[in-house]
Order: C-alpha cells, then sequence, then structure tokens
C-alpha cells in the first residue's frame, strides 16, 4: 500500500475519531457541560498616552483561551512607549473605529481558521477597515516548528480574512496550548489531533513586528 494511501487513511481515521467524540460529548450525557471553559480574565485597557503624539491605535482582539491576548497586551505596552494613546479589548466590545488612526486585529486559529467573532466584525466594517491603515495577527499553534511548510499553512488561514479587507501587514505566531484553559470538549479534539503541549510564542518576533509597524 502506498504512503499516500496510508496517510489518507490515518488522516479519515482520526477525522471519524474526532467527529465521534464531538458525538459523544455532545450527545452522549455530557451535553452542556463539554462545552464549559474555565473562566478566563480577557483585558480591556487603556495605554499610553503622549501629547506629543495624537495618534490613536486600537487594538482588538479574539482569544480563545487567553494567549491571544496577552500577545495584544504586549503589542499595546510596547506602543505606548512609543508615544501612541492604545485601547487593547476584545473584537466583541468595539463600538466606533472612527475613533481610531490605525487599527490591529489579531485571532487566535482554531481548527484552521480565525475565530467566529472576529471573522464576523472584519464583514460588518470591511469598509472602515479598508478606508485606514489597519493590520492584522494571528497566533496559530502550527507555527509552533518554524517550517516553510507551516508557515505557508497558516498564510492561507487568512485567505478568508483577505477576501474581506486585505490588512497592510501580517504577523503570523506561534501560539500555545494548555489544555488546562480549555473545555472538555475542546481537551479531547486536542488530544485526538495530538496538540503539542506548551507556550511556543517567540515574544522577540512579536516586538519586533510591532516595533516595525509603520503607524507613525
Amino acid at each position: 500500500m502506498s504512503e499516500e494511501r496510508l496517510s489518507r487513511r490515518k488522516f479519515l481515521k482520526r477525522s471519524g475519531l474526532i467527529a465521534a467524540g464531538v458525538g459523544i460529548a455532545a450527545c452522549g450525557g455530557l451535553g452542556y457541560a463539554a462545552t464549559v471553559q474555565p473562566q478566563i480574565q480577557f483585558p480591556e485597557d487603556q495605554l499610553g498616552g503622549d501629547q506629543m503624539n495624537s495618534q490613536n491605535v486600537l487594538i482588538a482582539y479574539a482569544s480563545k483561551a487567553g494567549s491571544t491576548a496577552e500577545a495584544a497586551e504586549k503589542m499595546g505596552g510596547i506602543l505606548a512607549q512609543r508615544g501612541f494613546t492604545v485601547d487593547v479589548m476584545p473584537v466583541n466590545k468595539v463600538q466606533d473605529l472612527n475613533a481610531y488612526n490605525q487599527v490591529i486585529l489579531g485571532s487566535a486559529i482554531r481548527m484552521g481558521s480565525v475565530l467566529p467573532e472576529m471573522s464576523k466584525f472584519i464583514e460588518a466594517n470591511a469598509a472602515a477597515l479598508t478606508a485606514k491603515p489597519y493590520h492584522f495577527f494571528v497566533l496559530c499553534l502550527t507555527m509552533f516548528e518554524d517550517t516553510p511548510e507551516n508557515l505557508e499553512k497558516t498564510k492561507a488561514f487568512l485567505d478568508p480574512i483577505r477576501a474581506l479587507a486585505a490588512p497592510s501587514s501580517e504577523g503570523l505566531f506561534a501560539g500555545t496550548m494548555n489544555r488546562k484553559k480549555l473545555s472538555l470538549l475542546d481537551r479531547l479534539i486536542a488530544n485526538m489531533v495530538k496538540a503539542p503541549e506548551g507556550d511556543y510564542r517567540d515574544w522577540t518576533a512579536i516586538e519586533t513586528w510591532t516595533q516595525a509597524l509603520p503607524l507613525a
């Protein structure tokens, strides 16, 4: 049997196990409890502020287990040191994009897609986003090994975002896997796909990208 056929069989087997696991969790007595996630605090802050710099920057994020939120906070601190006034908040808390000169959006990647709340936000605000400089970053566990193949996979995850409103620049960063912060259902899926446990964020890369953003 060819290697290609073996790989296909392995993929189908894994997909079937995931589907079975989801079915068991949803219908086999676990129900709602399987989807309950441990409580996570998502930051909402205003940072910096300099009368010499009138640029207001929004960093809005969609985070599943907190790692993308922490990256957004880190970026906000970096830009505050550059003299910008920076609002950092969950994307579902954003009220008015007109209050900002620059916009940075970031999302975790789950099952090959940005989180639904981020996709909905970009779709609803595509015209406003394309009218001003906006930048997009993701944290993705696919990037835990920095290879050309994984980079191309991660880039492809952003295709639906580009189709809605193409960002001026993109930051692609490795994410984290902390099963303690996941719901029972998400832990089941993570175990079935053998997602590697650990924090793979490269804070130097995140800082370098943030410092290089043409916001002035």
